[in-house]
């Protein structure tokens, strides 16, 4: 059998990252292995020998391995083709996909598993990157005895949430929302607003019914904060991000804010955790 592994990361600094990050992050190193097997034994006149099966591995993300193609089967016995295995890596599992009708389904089944576990387990890690760890291989930061929360953003594309709007929630969101605090998980509304309008979202977000209660965390930008990654950096602080729910890659890192080639081997990397912590998903209200 022949094994390939692709390169993950490469010249980050050089190629992927505009200036102002590069001068931050060194490059990233890229590797290859390549092996053979040889089969033994005498070949059998008769015998068709089959042929090698290339199998990739992309980080902890999914192994792929096309079936071996068998010798045709008889004409009157025919045989429908065997579909390609896909295997999903340990470091990364399996969580529903989103549909148009429910697309915040994927995130709520995903962090009520996430609560689960953490009652069992005091190893925990957050949905938030460990931007330190881009001179290597991308990995989420480790939590500490923090309660778990899950964010969802509010701002709609890269522009701030529009308080003036007629609100009309995602169908769906608040039933989920409702599980969610049932397991002890805080629900932290996160929007690129002053934090002088904190209290008029609260009030918004209690009239959609997302928050009937009022008892939800809203992060705003604070004082003198332009940015937010400096939320999501302040979350890190108070709570075990469980998940992130954005409408754009961006709000779950800055880092997909400066990346050169939006396909290359930093935006591959970082894939392996869409549907791991990371969820796209409308805006919960527009």
């Amino acid at each position: 059998m022949i094994r390939r592994a692709l390169p993950l990361l490469a010249a980050l600094a050089a190629t992927q990252l505009s200036s102002c990050v590069a001068a931050a992050i060194a490059p990233l190193a890229a590797t290859g292995a390549l092996g053979t097997k040889a089969a033994k034994g005498k070949k059998k006149p008769s015998a068709a020998k089959p042929a090698t099966t290339p199998e990739v591995t992309v980080g902890q993300g999914i192994s792929a391995t096309p079936p071996l193609l068998a010798p045709a089967p008889p004409a009157a016995e025919p045989v429908a083709p065997a579909e390609p295995a896909i295997t999903q890596a340990a470091g990364n599992p399996a969580a529903p996909e989103a549909s148009a009708d429910d697309p915040y389904a994927a995130m709520a089944s995903y962090v009520l598993t996430q609560a689960e576990t953490g009652r069992t387990s005091k190893a925990r890690t957050s949905a938030l990157l460990d931007q330190r760890s881009l001179i290597q291989v991308p990995k989420m930061r480790a939590c500490k005895d923090q309660r778990g929360a899950v964010l969802i953003d509010l701002d709609p594309g890269d522009k701030a949430f529009d308080l003036d709007d007629p609100p009309s929630p995602a169908p769906g969101l608040a039933a989920h929302l409702r599980q969610i605090r049932g397991t002890g998980t805080a629900v932290v509304w996160v929007a690129m607003l002053p934090e002088s309008n904190a209290k008029r979202l609260g009030t918004l977000l209690k009239a959609t019914g997302l928050d009937p209660l009022g008892i939800d965390r809203v992060m705003l930008l604070g004082p003198h904060e332009t940015r937010k990654q400096e939320i999501l950096d302040r979350a890190d602080e108070d709570w075990c991000v469980l998940a992130i729910a954005g409408d754009r890659k961006a709000d779950f890192d800055e880092v997909f804010d400066y990346l050169r080639n939006p396909d290359g081997p930093v935006a591959i990397a970082l894939e392996q955790f869409i549907g791991a912590g990371w969820f796209l998903a409308p805006p919960p209200i527009k």
